[in-house]
């Protein structure tokens, strides 16, 4: 089983390419840095879009959030705003592809009637409707609960949304609270109603890359995680 070139290199991966590429409306990927989840999720989202024209578009979002000191306003109109935050899914194409021109080509790059991959800034979400569509939501973590309630409830007929995140690098103190924290809130109530049948979370928990990853992640989870994100991410390590 291989999306758009990538195959699982574990037990973890398979599970969450099939959880990624199946009907449910809503999929979680959760772990520490460097387990796969960007790269596994659109790995599908790209084949179904480009390969299985199982979707219309595929719509990358996250929150601008900056590391460390604000640089402040960004130069430039809202696509130059935006490209530095998608810098994770141009570096995935690269190991996705050894042509990524062919699939730049679905970026609309001079010619909007091919357009089938979208790069919205998640404050541009409010009021859409969002039919056929793989959306991928990545950095969820820093999201607060409104701002997940505006995202979440843009899915219409045909559409697929996926989060991603890492509880142990919030970015935004207030939401290292779980009460404040969107992608806790959404995925533990799903979990508290039992809605299985429109959900799957999966945790990945092996690091891919450079082990010294591992010992980093380690060191900060035990250091800055409360532990009722360290249990909500456990549910998605038991595989149904």
């Amino acid at each position: 089983m291989a999306y758009f070139g990538l195959s699982a290199k574990n037990l973890e991966q398979k599970r969450a390419l099939q959880a990624v590429a199946n009907d449910k409306p809503f999929t979680f990927i959760t772990g520490p840095a460097g387990c796969g989840k960007t790269l596994v999720v659109q790995a599908v989202g790209l084949d179904n879009v480009i390969e299985t024209q199982k979707h219309r578009k595929m719509i990358y979002t996250r929150l601008q959030t900056q590391v460390g000191k604000d640089l402040g306003a960004l130069p430039g109109d809202i696509n130059e705003k935006t490209f530095p935050f998608i810098a994770p899914f141009m570096d995935n194409l690269e190991v996705l592809t050894s042509k990524p021109r062919e699939v730049k080509k679905y970026f609309g790059e001079g010619d909007e009637d091919k357009q089938r991959i979208f790069f919205d800034p998640i404050q541009t979400m409010r009021g859409r409707s969002l039919m056929l569509t793989f959306l991928m939501g990545d950095e969820f973590q820093n999201v607060d609960v409104a701002t997940m309630g505006a995202v979440a409830t843009r899915i219409n007929a045909g559409s697929k949304f996926v989060f991603i995140g890492n509880f142990a690098q919030i970015d935004t103190p207030s939401l290292r609270k779980p009460e404040n924290n969107g992608l806790y809130q959404l995925l533990k109530g799903l979990y508290d109603r039992e809605a299985y049948d429109y959900f799957d979370h999966i945790n990945l928990r092996e690091v891919q890359r450079d082990p010294v990853v591992e010992i980093v992640e380690d060191i900060l989870r035990n250091h800055e995680m409360p532990p009722e994100f360290a249990e909500l991410e456990a549910r998605g390590n038991v595989y149904y």
